[in-house]
């Protein structure tokens, strides 16, 4: 069975660094061939904060755990259903 290839999007957070952390930016996975990535891959930072509507780290780790979801797996929930994808 071959291992499907990972690729990554970083998106960029003003206030990332808070609390001890060091990057400004979060990084989320996808599997190469996945509908999602191919639709976000050329889409930027800031372009992705607008379809999600999250503009700031702060909101996205309270997001994230109201909807007891980790931050990668928020963002990319809220990008499935706004392009209508359910793989």
């Amino acid at each position: 069975m071959e291992k499907k290839k990972r690729v990554y999007i970083s998106i960029y957070f003003e206030d990332g660094s808070v609390n001890g952390r060091k990057k400004r930016d979060l990084t989320i996975a996808f599997d190469s061939g996945s509908l999602l990535y191919s639709k976000c891959k050329q889409l930027g930072s800031e372009k992705i904060k607008e379809i999600v509507k999250i503009y700031s780290y702060k909101e996205l780790t309270e997001r994230a755990k109201k909807a007891d979801r980790t931050l990668s797996n928020l963002i990319k929930h809220i990008l499935k259903k706004k392009f209508g994808i359910s793989e």
